[in-house]
């Protein structure tokens, strides 16, 4: 309950007040102390105060959720069914791993008696190690020379036996070979057999050649570790008319990885001896015996920088047989990668000293005499460049120019020494030439690829010789594979050379002789286009024809030798 004052009341107080004020001043000197009454009439009025009950109460509004309702007209629907057929789906699997067959053979027969074998087996995938064996055979009667009566015939075969092991960080490899080769001298004038001039009898030349090899080596990965490699390889060549070759070629190196450095060195003896009887024989003749050994010395280091890829070193050859023993070769090589591989230009020099031998030679022209002369040959200086890279993951490119010195080069010319030029001399002489090249590769995979290269010449110095013989000015090589469904595989061969300038010391039709009596005439260009398709029946047996040739041209690869007319395969391929 409040308590509040009347205002009339109020005003009754203040008046006291002040009154005895007033009293208390007039009377402060004879006392300190007073006693006052009041007498009024005072009223007292009560307001009511409003409170909050005690004990609270919770009231709730609830309101009722009207439920909904769904009716639905019951009106009939009528369905109709119907079963369509499923197309059956084709699902091509792949096996994870494709079996592993251990061989094959290839076997086929052609015009002019021309049988091919073509055998191979190994004995699988082994984590210690594998071993096999290989045999080739390729001949044929001929159809080559002008006279159906000069033998024409060639014969090549080999066989190769392999083996290799592995232990834990290092390897033994190691194999033997065997092979023979027939060739015939048969470019020459028809006429000159009706007058005596070309006994037939001796117009054939046979190579036995006996080999092994032998090679050692680790493979280990650690970076602070050294790894080394050697090489042994054994040759003995004999020939039909006395002549036999020895060839020894043994290679080591060592190499080590250094942060981001890769060093080597290489150190190689090659030795090759080759006696021979003089060509022509009157009576008893002393064996000509030509003997040389070169040794070699080569470190080089190998880093890279980013995208810049380095080769720098030196090769220091040794020639025991040479007018100058020794021979300092510059060893270097630039590569940057652009946009992830998409353009690398690349810039190099270098140089070799390589041993000439009699088998290598006949490979390269089966018409040589049996006593050539060898010499080492001498890669002086190759300077290069030029820029590679892929346009596409399906395709690549490389172009570029390269100049080359070489000394000692071997030249083929026509001999009318030791017949009507049916045999071919070899002379060594300089050779210097630019050479502009570019190829192409183009692949779809599982589908067909296919590559291109060309390569022109332009030859300066050849020292004492008129022309660069049977060197062309234009080269081209084409090839190409088409797959389809693993089933039918067509593939094409197309090659063109260019004119050559060749030389022979026996008149050649119309051309005029020369002061030092020898002839000098150009060979036209050719193009020789070969064809080959097989038809996989399964995929261990399939057939397949090939035709030579196709058109038709009677060219010369070297001069006065004619190659085959065109020509036909067929066989059957079956893996085991």
């Amino acid at each position: 309950m409040q308590i509040l004052p009347n205002p009339r009341n109020f005003r009754v107080l203040l008046a006291l007040l002040a009154a005895c004020t007033a009293a208390s001043v007039c009377a402060q000197s004879d006392s300190l102390y007073m006693d006052v009454t009041f007498t009024g009439n005072l009223e007292l009025q009560l307001r009511d105060a409003n409170k909050l009950p005690v004990n609270p109460e919770l009231k709730t509004d609830s309101s009722a959720i009207t439920a909904i309702r769904y009716d639905l007209l019951s009106t009939r629907k009528n369905f109709s069914i119907g079963v369509k057929p499923i197309a059956p789906a084709r699902i091509n699997v792949e096996d994870r791993l494709q079996k592993l067959y251990r061989g094959y053979i290839k076997a086929g027969y052609g015009m002019w008696s021309t049988p091919l074998i073509d055998a191979y087996y190994t004995d699988g995938r082994s984590r210690k190690g594998s071993f096999g064996f290989s045999y080739n055979h390729l001949s044929s009667s001929g159809g080559v020379a002008a006279d159906d009566s000069i033998p024409d015939g060639f014969s090549d075969n080999r066989f190769d036996f392999w083996g290799k092991y592995f232990f834990r960080k290092t390897a033994l490899e190691g194999g033997v070979n065997w092979s023979r080769n027939v060739a015939h001298w048969y470019g020459f004038d028809p006429a000159r057999v009706d007058a005596g001039a070309v006994d037939l009898n001796i117009l054939k030349q046979r190579l036995n050649t006996f080999g092994g090899n032998v090679r050692f080596h680790t493979y280990g990965r650690d970076t602070l570790g050294l790894n080394y490699r050697g090489d042994l390889a054994l040759r003995g060549t004999t020939d039909l008319f006395g002549g036999r070759e020895t060839h020894v070629d043994f290679t080591t190196a060592l190499s080590q990885v250094v942060d981001t450095e890769l060093y080597k060195l290489q150190f190689g003896v090659n030795y090759n001896q080759f006696s021979s009887l003089p060509f022509v024989a009157e009576g008893e003749s002393e064996r000509q015996v030509q003997d040389n050994a070169i040794i070699k010395l080569i470190p080089t280091a190998f880093t890279v920088w980013k995208d810049l890829r380095a080769t720098a070193g030196m090769g220091l050859y040794l020639d025991a047989r040479g007018d100058q023993p020794l021979h300092f070769y510059p060893l270097a090589e630039l590569r940057y990668n652009i946009l992830k591989g998409l353009l690398v230009p690349y810039a190099g020099v270098r140089g070799s000293l390589v041993q000439t031998t009699f088998m290598e030679t006949f490979a390269e022209n089966p018409f040589i005499q049996t006593d050539a002369l060898l010499r080492a040959r001498n890669n002086k200086l190759e300077a290069y460049g030029g820029i590679s890279g892929s346009a596409s993951a399906s395709s690549a490119f490389n172009a570029g120019v390269s100049y080359q010195q070489i000394r000692d080069f071997a030249y083929f010319i026509n001999d009318s020494l030791r017949g009507p030029g049916n045999y071919m001399e070899v002379v060594y002489d300089d050779l210097d030439r630019l050479n502009l090249y570019g190829e192409f590769t183009l692949k779809a995979p599982e589908k067909w690829t296919a590559y291109l290269r060309g390569d022109y010449f332009i030859y300066g110095s050849t020292g004492e010789q008129a022309h660069p013989w049977h060197q062309p000015v234009l080269k081209v090589t084409a090839t190409g594979e088409y797959n389809l469904r693993n089933k039918i595989i067509l593939q094409t061969e197309i090659y063109y050379v260019g004119e050559r300038w060749a030389s022979s010391e026996f008149p050649v039709g119309d051309v005029a002789a020369n002061a030092d009596g020898t002839y000098h005439y150009t060979l036209d260009p050719f193009a020789d286009v070969n064809l080959r398709g097989e038809y996989r029946y399964t995929r261990r047996l399939s057939a397949w024809v090939q035709f030579n040739n196709l058109g038709a041209v009677r060219y010369q690869r070297w001069s006065a030798y004619r190659v085959q007319r065109p020509g036909a395969l067929m066989g059957v391929t079956w893996a085991f």
